[in-house]
């Protein structure tokens, strides 16, 4: 397998077949694996920096992994001209070692201009002059999944980019730019994910990753810190192609396994055969998209 750089475009392709205290600022990233993948914002609520793909350089980046027959990696590159220290959050829901939402860190550098790729069963720390490459994170072998947060912790500001890729067993693909913090508030009250069947594929996994900013290096997650979506004033819809539309419960995402991927609906479901779904009574229409 080809583990070299990675393009920065988001691409998905077919090739043959997210703790300090409440009062902490909580960011989210959900993410729909599989057929398509696209971050969403905050929902109603006092304006706080949000988590948004990017293009241009910010301070943090989050992105997705899962080693579950699919191999994983995660590219982050620095678009400043000079060095920047990192540090690398990975939080592992299938550990297996605890429960759920063990975390494994290292710290990390990158020179002007330098790219690194993170091959989450192989993890190595990137090759400085003075400074080799070390293994780090070992226990991330296959069978894990979660998510990894890379912060800049010295250099200059908003000089961070990247993207991860997965590609699982039977040869999909899917890669896009990993999502990073937004200094512009956004007050949208409205979210939009797309969906459809590909190629008769009809699995479609959407991803909530929620957390605890401490302080400019380092995050907190654990299945204490969660974020939930829905309520009777600002439903959870679904709508078909036709714009027929289906309410479903409220939902919750955490650290947590059955909480991190769901699918849609019972036509659309969790990939991994999780009964773990946002609408877990509606039933879409077989080769439909909305």
């Amino acid at each position: 397998m080809n583990k070299g750089n990675l393009t920065n475009n988001t691409k998905t392709r077919r090739k043959g077949s997210m703790l300090q205290d409440s009062l902490s600022k909580i960011k989210y990233l959900l993410v729909l694996a599989l057929l398509l993948v696209l971050p969403m914002q905050a929902m109603a609520g006092p304006p706080v920096p949000i988590i948004d793909q990017t293009d241009s350089g910010v301070d943090r980046l989050v992105a997705f992994f899962d080693t579950r027959a699919r191999d994983s990696f995660i590219q982050v590159t620095n678009i400043s001209t000079e060095k920047i220290s990192i540090h690398v959050q990975i939080f592992d829901i299938n550990s297996q070692f605890q429960t759920e939402c063990e975390e494994c860190n290292f710290d990390d550098m990158l020179t002007a201009n330098d790219t690194h790729v993170y091959d989450i069963e192989n993890l190595m720390t990137n090759a400085l002059p003075a400074m080799p490459s070390r293994a780090v994170c070992t226990g991330l072998g296959s069978g894990t999944y979660g998510f990894m947060i890379i912060s800049r912790t010295g250099g200059p500001n908003s000089s961070l980019i990247g993207m991860f890729r997965i590609i699982d067993e039977a040869g999909y693909e899917y890669r896009t730019n990993a999502a990073g913090e937004d200094t512009l508030a956004d007050d949208a009250l409205d979210n939009v994910v797309n969906f459809m069947v590909a190629n008769g594929n009809s699995l479609s996994d959407l991803v909530g990753i929620t957390y605890v900013e401490i302080n400019s290096g380092i995050v907190f997650a654990s299945p204490g810190v969660f974020t939930v979506f829905g309520s009777l004033l600002d439903e959870i819809l679904i709508f078909d192609q036709a714009e027929l539309g289906t309410s479903c419960s409220p939902t919750t995402f955490k650290c947590a396994v059955g909480f991190l991927d769901k699918g849609i609906d019972n036509s659309l479901p969790n990939s991994k055969g999780q009964l773990n779904r946002i609408c877990a009574t509606s039933t879409l229409d077989t080769n439909t998209s909305g």
